[in-house]
């Protein structure tokens, strides 16, 4: 009983491949080895040794060729064509190892597809736009209620205002922009022309509320 091999033929006819290799006394005969083979396990390697495997049966094919053109009538013809069987098998399985390492580099092209979108996902859910939108609709809300405040804060000035210059018993605080002397405490008066109400020395009679709506949203 004969048990087939991974080449498709017989140990024996096999074996009787490698006895012919061995008696091919010519260079074309060295075992063929890649410079570099790459890494283990990678498409690479995979169609390396394949290229290594079909690259010596040639050679083998045409060292027995060579042997009966010298005139070796120890060559048969059932050597030559086992010989050239198995470098055809040699061709057929770098044929395969050349799609399943393209398969291989698919799946792993896939693979690392899905490991980019789920790590930009991460990083996305770390930092979502939502909160963005959260704190920007809490400024827009923190804006208009600062210009409530100072809209509000610029009545109640003004009503102070008209409050203090109605009381013929307190004069309007003189003040003189040479020296820019100004009155301690709550007055009102008049500075270059225009109503003042002073606090300390300090007119605040009127708030400005897009140049603080602006000061609050300046980067820092």
């Amino acid at each position: 009983m004969t048990t087939n091999s991974k080449w498709g033929g017989t140990r024996a006819a096999l074996q009787r491949a490698e006895d012919l290799r061995a008696a091919v006394a010519t260079p074309a005969a060295a075992p063929v080895v890649p410079a570099a083979v790459p890494e283990p396990g990678t498409p690479e390697h995979v169609e390396a040794l394949a290229d290594a495997e079909a690259a010596q049966a040639d050679r083998d094919l045409e060292a027995i060729e060579a042997r009966v053109v010298a005139g070796d009538e120890s060559v048969t013809a059932e050597d030559v064509e086992q010989v050239r069987g198995l470098a055809r098998f040699a061709r057929l399985r770098r044929e395969a190892a050349g799609r399943k390492a393209e398969a291989q580099r698919q799946r792993e092209a896939e693979e690392r597809r899905h490991a980019a979108l789920a790590e930009a996902q991460r990083l996305m859910d770390a930092a979502p736009k939502s909160a963005v939108d959260e704190k920007l609709s809490a400024a827009r809300q923190a804006v208009t209620e600062l210009r409530e405040a100072v809209h509000a804060y610029n009545d109640g000035a003004r009503a102070a205002f008209d409050v203090l210059a109605r009381a013929p018993e307190l004069p309007a605080a003189p003040y003189d922009p040479a020296t820019a002397t100004r009155a301690a405490g709550l007055a009102y008066g008049y500075a270059m022309g225009h109503p003042a109400l002073w606090l300390d020395g300090v007119n605040v009679l009127s708030l400005d509320a897009k140049a603080l709506v602006r000061r609050a949203t300046e980067e820092h």
